[in-house]
Formats: structure tokens, C-alpha cells, sequence
């Protein structure tokens, strides 16, 4: 049994690069995600839905038996260490289940069993059209084979004091506005500036410079505050963006020299064994380099040692 645990570990989390069983698993999940969200999005429409609402019945009884499979065989085999970390904790079922992973492949299939819950005929339209909606949220499932993906929740979750105080301040700024373009047009218009919960939409789209052109300034101040307000807007909207950019650019180096590290210290033996191969494989695709990365930083460091290994000056070897 526990052969057979640790081999569903390794078909699921891909263990070895050149499992070719594990990748054609994986392929098939991704298949199976991106057809869902086509179905889903088809099925939004009436015509479509009428005429082959029988298929997208089924297709979905299909799925959902393929997802919970796919739960109930990774919640069964997460107590599996990894192959190329023998020394890693051993991992409960409670901590998977709660992980963002797990959660993710429990909304998956939790909208579907929660109308098992509710008597046929009983279900109202606006409940079956949000857990309809729901299942859109299975496209999340793709994160699990995304690096990239990835790498920019690693850099949400460490930026995100950052971008909360830039939140806090965009926050704080559309308060302002709201307040001041109320004072200055409330008289005029009461119907758009009554209230300064009125303004806040003008302040909203006045921020994020969308400008519906809906509900707009007549008085010269209301004109001369809405352009300052604006110019502020281009500012302060572009902080969080800029902080996220610049969170995945060292996040992306940092990655880069770690795998760097790795491998030179790989190359300054005689030379790759099969067993450094693959755990070099494993850890590019864990931090999200591409192949082409990997191959610059593979000649860089072997240049870097073939320089090393002879005399700068006569280019004897040392």
C-alpha cells in the first residue's frame, strides 16, 4: 500500500522529468480544466444550452468525477515526502487540505455537492445560477501548473504590506476627492454631488482616469479640482503596479541565482551525475525558470569555470 501511495505522489507532483506517465497526467488535467471553462462559457448561452444542454450535463458529471478523484488521491498521498527532498517533513493531510492548493481543488467540486444537498426541484434560479458560476473558480486549478503563476503569489504575499499602504493611500486620496467635488458642484448638480457617497463615483472614475463622461464638473472650480484630481489619479493608481513589478523582477533574479548557485556547485565536481541532473531538472521547474534561462546560466557558469581553471595572463591551465 504504501508503494502504491508513493507512486500516485509521484504520478501527481511529477517527481522525475522524465516521467512520462506523470506528464501525460498532468496534460490531461490541464485539458480537462480548460475544457471546463469552455463549457461553462458556452453554456452561458441560451441557444447553446438548449441544444446541448444533455452534453454539458454529462461532460460535467465526467468532470466532477475526475476532480474528485483527483482530491481524494492527492489528499491520500500528500503524507509522501518527495523524492528530491528526503529530508522534508512529512507533510499531515489536515495541512494539505488547508493549503491554498487544496482549498482551490475542494472549490473545484464543492459547488456541485452542495446542490446534492438541496431537494430537485427546490433550488432557486439565483442559487443555481451562483453555483453555476462557481465552477468557474476551477480554473484555478491551473496555478498548480504554472511557476510563473507561482512566482507572483509568492510576490503578492510578500508585497503585500507595501501595496496595502499604497491601497490605504489611493483609499485616502479618493475620500478627498469625493469630499472636495462635493463641495464645489453640490449646489449645482444634487442629483451626481448631493452626497458625498454620490461623488465617490465620479471620484472612482476620475481616479482610474476611465472617465464614462457620465456625470462631469460645471463649475470652473469643480473643472480646475477634477484636473488636479486626475493628474493624482495617473500617480497614485500606478504605485501598486509598480510595486508588483518590482517585487517579481527581484523575485525572478533571486530565483535565478539561487539555481546559479546550485549549479556551479554541481559543475565544481568532475562533472553532472544523473541523480544532480535531475534534481537540477526539478528545481528549474520549482522556481519557475524556462529552458532558455536554465541554458544561459548553464554556459555562463561553465564558462565561468573554464575561465577559473586557467591563468588569466598566460592562459596556462592551473
Amino acid at each position: 500500500m504504501s508503494a502504491l501511495r508513493r507512486r500516485t505522489a509521484e504520478l501527481l507532483d511529477a517527481n522525475r522529468p522524465d516521467d512520462r506517465p506523470s506528464r501525460y497526467l498532468d496534460w490531461f488535467l490541464i485539458a480537462m480544466i480548460l475544457a471546463n471553462v469552455v463549457a461553462i462559457v458556452l453554456e452561458s448561452v441560451a441557444s447553446i444550452s438548449a441544444r446541448y444542454g444533455w452534453f454539458f450535463l454529462r461532460f460535467e458529471l465526467f468532470s466532477i468525477a475526475v476532480f474528485t478523484l483527483e482530491y481524494l488521491a492527492r489528499l491520500w498521498s500528500c503524507v509522501e515526502k518527495p523524492l528530491d527532498q528526503p529530508d522534508a517533513p512529512r507533510q499531515t493531510r489536515g495541512a494539505w487540505a488547508r493549503s491554498p492548493l487544496g482549498l482551490i481543488d475542494l472549490l473545484a467540486i464543492l459547488p456541485f455537492y452542495l446542490l446534492l444537498l438541496v431537494p430537485l426541484g427546490t433550488q432557486p434560479a439565483l442559487i443555481l445560477k451562483v453555483f453555476r458560476a462557481l465552477r468557474l473558480l476551477r480554473i484555478f486549478k491551473l496555478t498548480r501548473f504554472s511557476p510563473a503563476f507561482n512566482v507572483l503569489l509568492t510576490v503578492a504575499r510578500r508585497e503585500a504590506p507595501v501595496v496595502l499602504v499604497a491601497l490605504s493611500a489611493l483609499f485616502l486620496v479618493l475620500m478627498l476627492a469625493a469630499w472636495g467635488i462635493y463641495l464645489l458642484e453640490h449646489r449645482l448638480q444634487p442629483e451626481a454631488f448631493g452626497s458625498i457617497p454620490r461623488a465617490m463615483w465620479w471620484a472612482v472614475i476620475t481616479l482610474t482616469t476611465v472617465g464614462y463622461g457620465d456625470v462631469v464638473p460645471l463649475t470652473h472650480g469643480g473643472k480646475i479640482f477634477a484636473g488636479l484630481i486626475a493628474l493624482v489619479g495617473v500617480a497614485i493608481m500606478a504605485l501598486p503596479a509598480a510595486i508588483m513589478a518590482s517585487g517579481f523582477h527581484r523575485e525572478v533574479h533571486q530565483r535565478s541565482q539561487s539555481y546559479q548557485h546550485a549549479l556551479e556547485q554541481a559543475l565544481s565536481k568532475d562533472g553532472l551525475s544523473e541523480p544532480e541532473a535531475v534534481h537540477l531538472e526539478l528545481m528549474r521547474e520549482e522556481l519557475g525558470i524556462s529552458p532558455s534561462e536554465a541554458d544561459r546560466i548553464f554556459k555562463q557558469a561553465r564558462n565561468a569555470r573554464a575561465g577559473s581553471s586557467h591563468c588569466p595572463h598566460c592562459g596556462e591551465k592551473l
